[in-house]
């Protein structure tokens, strides 16, 4: 699952109310920055894995129709915490359409965790990507058309 689909899955969750509202009242569109911090993520990798935002333009835009866009610009650097001299910085600036299936296009990450379909795993993607969750937020279908680098085994 990619950071930006992390922060989504949670924003989407805490939305869904706010999202129902709009529906109902055709509102404009509402776009709103995309709000991310550096962080570990413990649960994609036998290692612990510090994220580091190195440039972020990212927007997110709800429709009243319950769609969410997110665009612009992302730049992160991985590093395994356990070897801090194994980092990569990478563009994960692609775009995500979330409606009942999440599409992901251009460059992205995603986090897949234990209880993920495919996961643990942290992959690197550029090209399409289909995701379906289960009503819990975890994935219960990935689908790739995209090249797919395993972030885990490169910063081993």
């Amino acid at each position: 699952m990619t950071m930006r689909r992390w922060a989504l899955a949670l924003l989407a969750a805490t939305c869904v109310g706010a999202l129902a509202v709009g529906a109902a009242t055709a509102a404009p569109p509402d776009r709103e920055p995309l709000l991310l911090e550096d962080f570990q993520l413990t649960e994609a990798c036998p290692f612990p894995v510090d994220i580091e935002i190195l440039a972020n333009k990212e927007f997110v835009t709800f429709f009243s129709n319950g769609r969410i866009l997110v665009t612009g610009k992302l730049f992160v650097r991985l590093t395994n915490a356990d070897k801090p001299t194994k980092s990569i910085s990478v563009n994960i600036s692609g775009a995500a359409h979330i409606t009942t299936v999440e599409r992901s296009t251009g460059h992205n990450l995603f986090f897949l965790f234990p209880f993920d379909v495919g996961g643990p795993a942290m992959l690197l993607t550029t090209g399409r990507v289909d995701i379906v969750r289960a009503e819990d937020g975890s994935i219960v279908e990935f689908t790739t058309r995209a090249p797919t680098k395993d972030v885990c085994a490169a910063l081993a």
